[in-house]
């Protein structure tokens, strides 16, 4: 049985709560899916700690991808879904 130090732990949980909590609009599949990302919803961007709210989620049409519009004071921020994962749940 291999012990595992503190950092051992902390590196797991911190990849396992990126992975987990990178931010997806839909639940479910097919006729099943639902929009799960509304207005007010608060995301932080990993790289930098900052939060934004969701003003508004654009969904796709005809070979589009998905757009989050996003807001902090004084910036407005229209994320595509390529960069998604540079977001998680707060």
């Amino acid at each position: 049985m291999k012990v595992l130090s503190a950092n051992d732990i902390l590196n797991l949980k911190d990849k396992l709560r990126h992975k987990n909590e990178n931010v997806d609009i839909f639940a479910g599949s097919g006729k099943d899916k639902q929009v799960i990302i509304n207005n007010g919803f608060k995301l932080r961007h990993i790289p930098s700690g900052l939060i934004y709210t969701v003003l508004k989620v654009i969904l796709p049409k005809d070979g589009e991808s998905s757009k989050i519009l996003c807001y902090r004071p004084g910036k407005k921020l229209l994320i595509p879904s390529s960069k998604f994962g540079d977001y998680e749940r707060q």
